[in-house]
């Protein structure tokens, strides 16, 4: 296979796998998967798949203490509050709409690091993209605001997911603050590994184990997060990233969320999950969303107001959304 044809290959992988994850999870709740043991089931044996990965090439697993710290702080703070919190969020709403909720997270990330007087700031188009991407999720929410076509549950399932991305943008932006020079797969193997342990334990503190069963479906949603989702996707993102400029592998944060909302219509449809109809507010919040991601991502930046030490330059700081590692 030509170079070429691995670029394409990985793009595509990254459109597909990674826009189907959200529905990926919504099988596994369905499938009888308590939350936090669906996240620490699914975390673990990724993150040893990629230490093997990691030693298959050559690369060194040994890290200092000190980076050990960080790459737990930025695993607890991605996956136990950006992951653990949308598979949370996804026992009380949609997929779809789950997945357009975190579509808005470069926005958010923009918006923190303009607080940072030594990080990039957005410039013009880039604040008219965060104005767009904000307007879609009120576009989206505004019927479930209104009383229209929700309840008590929805409101909690999209609360839980605006707060995962919350925790999300803050372990983006401390990873960034904290630069480390370690392998991309073994930081993420890492902070795989931490969260997992973590929500492992918390399920265990909650008494999940007694309500666990592997269903066939749950241990399909589990195999193919695990290895599809997280390895091999992961693996084409950072094949992607080493043969692309950054810029046209992002393209994934607005590709995902289309994807997402089309294979929960579809799986609803064929009753693989309960129906995931999708709503003219939906339809058209989803196109503002993804045209407000695409221009603030689009957009220059603008330099920091009082120049530091170089920020998020080690190889383990362009961070995939929530569902996806």
């Amino acid at each position: 296979m030509s170079k070429r044809a691995r670029v394409i290959l990985s793009m595509l992988t990254l459109y597909v796998v990674w826009g189907t994850t959200y529905l990926g999870i919504k099988v596994g709740l369905d499938g009888s998967l308590p939350p936090a043991l669906f996240a620490g089931l699914r975390t673990v044996p990724a993150a040893l798949i990629l230490f093997a990965l990691a030693a298959f090439r050559g690369s060194s697993l040994r890290v200092e203490p000190s980076a050990l710290s960080i790459l737990s702080i930025v695993g607890i703070l991605l996956l136990v509050g950006g992951q653990y919190g949308t598979i949370l969020a996804e026992q009380y709403v949609p997929s779809g709409l789950s997945a357009l909720i975190v579509a808005l997270l470069p926005l958010w990330i923009a918006l923190a690091e303009s607080v940072f007087p030594d990080m990039q700031r957005p410039g013009r188009l880039g604040w008219l993209g965060l104005i767009v991407g904000f307007t879609g999720l009120g576009i989206l929410l505004w019927p479930r605001l209104t009383g229209v076509s929700a309840g008590a549950r929805e409101f909690l399932g999209i609360g839980i997911q605006i707060l995962a991305t919350w925790l999300w943008t803050a372990g983006s932006i401390y990873s960034k603050r904290n630069p480390l020079r370690v392998d991309g797969i073994v930081a993420t193997a890492y902070e795989m590994l931490f969260a997992g342990v973590v929500t492992l334990a918390l399920g265990t503190a909650l008494g999940e184990w007694r309500h666990f069963s592997l269903t066939p479906k749950g241990a399909g949603a589990l195999a193919y997060l695990t290895v599809v989702g997280s390895c091999i996707a992961f693996t084409a993102f950072v094949y992607a990233l080493a043969n692309l400029p950054a810029s046209k592998v992002m393209t994934y944060a607005y590709i995902n969320p289309v994807i997402a909302v089309f294979a929960g219509w579809l799986a609803g449809r064929v009753g693989l999950v309960p129906p995931e109809p999708v709503s003219a507010a939906m339809f058209i919040g989803m196109i503002v969303i993804v045209s407000g991601v695409a221009l603030t991502t689009a957009s220059p930046t603008l330099p920091p107001r009082r120049p530091g030490k170089p920020l998020g330059d080690a190889e383990n700081h362009l961070e995939p959304v929530p569902s996806e590692v």
